[in-house]
């Protein structure tokens, strides 16, 4: 008897090795050979391996495992912040997840009589219900060449979407050019922001940080945000 079938005595002779004894691995002696070509192909082949990966593993073995992971995914949270990467004009910005509900598709944004200006384009239609809808060239003071039109339909272009934040119990709409993607940076990687800094008032960025060859402004969302609310209310 093998090592392995004394450690599992409750399986049957066909667990064996025999490819390693009577199969192409072996001597050939074995007469299923003739039929099945390699041992690859042979059901008792197949059932051993199946049987291999569906054993429980040794309660150390997943205990050693839950350790590892929990332990990278804490130095992974810990070392890195997740953004939302997105372009508005003609700057690369970012937001953090936590205050993004949702980007969607460009769709028609109505002017308010006598309050839609550069800042406030309107009200748009967010899953049923109209949300103030934000201009961030205007928010910020960047360039907004190459923005949305500021008229009913935002979105001329193939990669125009509306970002949707909420924060402290407010949603903001605020159409953009170009939506990049969730990132994950390291904090390492995030530097100070220049007094020359090119995408607005200073006080609206929290860092600045290299993206695929482009310098991206990382937003601090709470001060961007409670100065909206100030603006609008």
């Amino acid at each position: 008897m093998t090592i392995e079938q004394q450690r599992h005595p409750d399986e049957s002779a066909a667990t064996d090795d025999c490819w390693n004894h009577i199969g192409a691995m072996g001597d050939g002696s074995c007469p299923e050979l003739k039929d099945v070509v390699h041992c690859r192909n042979c059901p008792v082949f197949k059932r051993a391996g199946q049987r291999l990966f569906e054993r429980e593993p040794p309660a150390e073995y997943v205990d050693e495992q839950t350790r590892q992971l929990a332990k990278q995914s804490d130095t992974e949270a810990a070392d890195t912040v997740a953004v939302l990467i997105f372009r508005a004009g003609q700057e690369w910005l970012a937001l953090d997840v936590g205050v993004v509900a949702e980007v969607a598709d460009p769709r028609t944004v109505h002017r308010i009589p006598h309050r839609s200006s550069q800042l406030l384009l309107g009200l748009v239609n967010i899953r049923g219900e109209l949300q103030l809808c934000i201009s961030m060239p205007a928010l910020l003071g960047i360039d907004a060449a190459g923005g949305l039109p500021e008229k009913e339909t935002p979105g001329a272009s193939a990669t125009s979407r509306l970002l949707v934040v909420e924060y402290r119990g407010q949603t903001w709409v605020f159409p953009v050019d170009e939506v990049a993607g969730v990132h994950r940076v390291g904090v390492d990687k995030l530097g100070n922001v220049p007094a020359t800094v090119a995408i607005g008032p200073k006080r609206f960025s929290r860092a600045i940080f290299a993206w695929e060859g482009k310098k991206v402004g990382y937003l601090a969302d709470d001060r961007l945000l409670q100065s909206l609310e100030g603006s609008i209310g």
